[in-house]
């Protein structure tokens, strides 16, 4: 009978420890993944140092990759040194194919640095067909993005739209965290050209919620800074006029661990020309100054180039005519000899109101009369307008209304032309995303194998092995259907859950009750909220009396904006009843009927709060 305790209480205690070595076991591989990525960035030492170059190539291929990542925008010309010294390396002794394919793709992006745009197309393309061949197609939608970039760059909108769609798609498909946050960033630089500026701003919202995830992605390829989305942002508000909110963002980027070298240049004179739009001297001279400074470390002569032309138009505003007319001169000079017709003739624009200042007039409407002929060859048709305006006003201030009446109507003459254009670019964005669907919707190929998602399934195996064959057993096999056409409506639905949970985004839905709307206004109420939704977006009937809107990476608070939106389309269709529109947001354990339930409660509980009188304070 002891015998027998004996050797329970021991076959006990081995269970236990073996129980605590198998713990240790994932909790150390849990640690090895949580910060493998976070100290595979670079440190922030070294991508400010003096002599970076020299360090940078003490380090092994790999994190010499990761550091030209992390300084290709902002040192390019440090970054494209590195990059001719890991290509000389890789031809005597070669990189792994992985590291070689990432060195192409940091070199296509240092081209697009350069103005190289047509050797960037060239590159990216023939690292498309090589990403094939190493089977490492997780790279391809990077290479897409490098050529979409050039293209937009070149001013070719629908190879560019076109590109960047399918770049999305492949990236949704391969689970690429920072492919996705890299074309939603060129999604959002599209649109604001655009003037869409609501879809600019849900774009980057997105793109910032996702960031981190995408940082700590296992296999880095390549990541936009996360500067870079805050200026944007920046921009998109101060194209709106809300000059508040963009001088916020801007002070954020500013600011961000990721905004040095270049970056700290642009920010500087983005702060300043805000400051400007709110006539803030003060401030415009402070940032002035750190432009100034920052400027003279420029080792490129072209950045330096374009950099004294910014600077020329701040001096102009604060009243420094004579060292604005030197910067523009140099500018104009150096920008000449590269061959950059567009920097040129917007830098004689500034030139040219540096001599109305200085009461050069002759010469200033010589320049502006050169610059609307230059504009008028190259078909820029919206600085031809402001071209035009520039001239109106003058001749309206010297009382000579009948030339000034001239200007005036080839102004709105460009103003039309400009229009016209932007039309057409929305019309190519819009054609971009049909053939983008259209790729969806025929029979996918094979996925290649993603070296995040086999990480990921390692340690899963690990982790079920480690708990027993219960839990493995209780999972439920995700299926895709490979056919989308033929999908019902509940299949797509738990088609877009289970790819939330593969992918480890977040997921919310939105339940509507629609049984007070009459129902000959609903096929009208349908397309008027659908064009509230992202194109990832999806809008079910759920039944007779409710609709159901899926909302793949939102979170809680990102769903809180969508449905501040569609209140305002249901409120179009006037009822006197005020709407609920239940949230609820996905968890790993939660299937379809779990997440509508949650919502229903979500309906319920704001009904109650309606219902529920405020508390009288004595």
């Amino acid at each position: 009978m002891l015998s027998r305790y004996m050797t329970m209480m021991l076959s006990k205690k081995s269970i236990e420890y073996n129980f605590s070595r198998i713990f240790a076991l994932i909790f150390g591989i849990t640690l090895y993944l949580a910060t493998t990525a976070v100290f595979a960035q670079p440190a922030q030492r070294l991508l400010l140092s003096g002599d970076i170059i020299a360090q940078t190539q003490q380090l092994s291929a790999r994190k010499q990759l990761d550091v030209i990542n992390s300084i290709n925008s902002q040192r390019s010309t440090d970054a494209k040194s590195l990059i001719d010294s890991l290509e000389q390396q890789h031809a005597q002794q070669p990189l792994a194919n992985i590291d070689a394919l990432r060195l192409t793709l940091l070199r296509c992006v240092n081209l697009l640095e350069f103005g190289e745009f047509n050797q960037a197309i060239t590159l990216a393309k023939q690292g498309e067909i090589k990403a094939r061949q190493f089977k490492y197609d997780t790279a391809r939608p990077y290479f897409m993005q490098c050529q979409a970039a050039a293209h937009q760059s070149l001013g070719n909108t629908l190879q560019e739209q076109q590109l960047t769609e399918e770049a999305l798609r492949l990236a949704k498909r391969y689970s690429e965290k920072q492919a996705i946050v890299n074309s939603l960033f060129l999604n959002s630089s599209q649109n604001t050209s655009l003037e869409n500026y609501n879809q600019s701003i849900e774009d980057l919202r997105l793109a910032l919620a996702i960031f981190d995830e995408a940082q700590a992605q296992f296999q880095d390829w390549y990541l936009v800074p996360k500067s870079y989305l805050l200026s944007e942002i920046t921009n998109v508000f101060f194209s709106m006029g809300d000059l508040e909110e963009a001088l916020h963002f801007a002070e954020l980027a500013y600011n961000d661990p990721s905004t040095f070298g270049k970056l700290n240049f642009a920010f500087a004179i983005n702060l300043a020309r805000i400051n400007m739009a709110q006539k803030d001297k003060a401030q415009v001279l402070y940032y002035l100054n750190k432009a100034k400074t920052e400027n003279s470390k420029n080792t490129s002569e072209k950045d330096f180039a374009i950099g004294n032309a910014l600077l020329a138009s701040i001096h102009l505003y604060v009243g420094d005519y004579d060292i604005a007319e030197q910067l523009a001169h140099s500018s104009i000079n150096l920008l000449t000899k590269y061959q950059e017709p567009l920097y040129v003739m917007r830098i004689k624009r500034t030139l040219a109101k540096v001599y109305f200042a200085q009461h050069k007039d002759i010469q200033a409407l010589s320049l502006l009369n050169e610059i609307i002929e230059q504009a008028t060859e190259l078909k820029q048709f919206s600085d031809l307008e402001e071209f035009n305006q520039i001239i109106s006003q003058y001749y309206a201030e010297q009382n000579q209304f009948e030339s000034a009446y001239q200007f005036q109507v080839q102004r709105f003459d460009a103003a039309k032309q400009a229009a016209a254009k932007l039309n057409n670019a929305h019309f190519m964005q819009f054609k971009a995303r049909i053939a983008a669907q259209s790729e969806v919707s025929t029979a996918p190929e094979k996925p290649a194998s993603n070296i995040n998602q086999n990480l990921t399934i390692t340690a899963l195996i690990i982790l079920l092995l480690s708990v027993g064959l219960v839990l493995f057993l209780a999972r439920r096999p995700q299926r895709l259907n490979a056919d989308t056409q033929e999908e019902n409506q509940q299949q797509r639905i738990d088609h877009m859950l289970s790819n939330a949970k593969q992918g480890q985004y977040q997921l919310s839905l939105l339940l509507i009750n629609i049984n007070h709307i009459n129902l000959e206004d609903i096929p009208f109420m349908i397309p008027r909220l659908k064009l509230t939704l992202r194109e990832q977006d999806q809008l079910f009937r759920h039944n007779t009396d409710e609709l159901i809107i899926i909302l793949p990476h939102t979170s809680s608070m990102g769903a809180a904006r969508v449905v501040t939106q569609i209140e305002r389309v249901l409120s179009e269709w006037k009822t006197g009843i005020k709407v609920n529109i239940g949230m609820a947001s996905l968890q790993q354990l939660d299937n379809f009927d779990v997440l509508v339930k949650k919502a229903v409660i979500n309906q319920l509980n704001k009904i109650k709060l309606q219902e529920t009188p405020p508390n009288d304070e004595h």
